[in-house]
């Protein structure tokens, strides 16, 4: 083979290289933009936490419900401190019965099912960073090393708050009526 045919191929090769490289970063440049607008939607609290509970990462919809900034609670508090502690005294207890151990209130009684495995979502009072409180409904989800260790947790709130008010105001239209 000669000097050019030789160049030829290398070149032929890189340029292979090169397209499959670029393919593969525009894929991860998608897969990135499409997490990044997920995880940063305003509509969704999306709080992640490491393995002990601490709060790592804390969304623009977190942010906006809550009334902190991300700053404020990163590498600071756990879930549990912005939860109103006598729900999660109950929860707490709930869980403990209905798996027979004892489980702490607090981060623990948050992540409880979500650590084994279990599909858990369930409504929860948050503490807004003004003392105000709102009815929300979280899913809880472990997040897992390639090990299937567990890393830390994602919980993604919504605001229940207006379908609380609706059913507060059927109730009490039912009430009305049967006066």
């Amino acid at each position: 083979m000669g000097d050019d045919e030789t160049r030829t191929q290398i070149y032929l090769s890189e340029g292979a290289d090169n397209t499959a490289r670029n393919r593969a970063e525009e894929t991860l440049h998608k897969a990135g933009a499409l997490q990044s607008a997920i995880f940063n939607s305003a509509n969704f609290s999306s709080i992640a936490t490491d393995a002990k509970g601490v709060i790592q990462i804390f969304n623009v919809g977190a942010e906006r419900m809550l009334g902190y900034t991300a700053a404020e609670v990163m590498n600071k508090i756990t879930p549990a401190d912005i939860s109103d502690p006598q729900e999660l005294i109950a929860r707490a207890k709930a869980l403990s019965l209905e798996f027979g151990t004892p489980i702490t209130p607090g981060f623990e009684a948050l992540v409880f099912k979500a650590a084994r495995g279990i599909e858990d979502i369930y409504e929860l009072t948050y503490i807004r960073k003004d003392g105000s409180r709102f009815g929300a409904v979280v899913s809880v989800t472990a997040l897992r090393d390639a090990q299937d260790a567990i890393i830390g947790y994602l919980l993604i709130g919504t605001d229940n708050t207006a379908r609380q008010q609706a059913e507060e105001a059927l109730l009490k239209a039912g009430a009305l009526q049967s006066a």
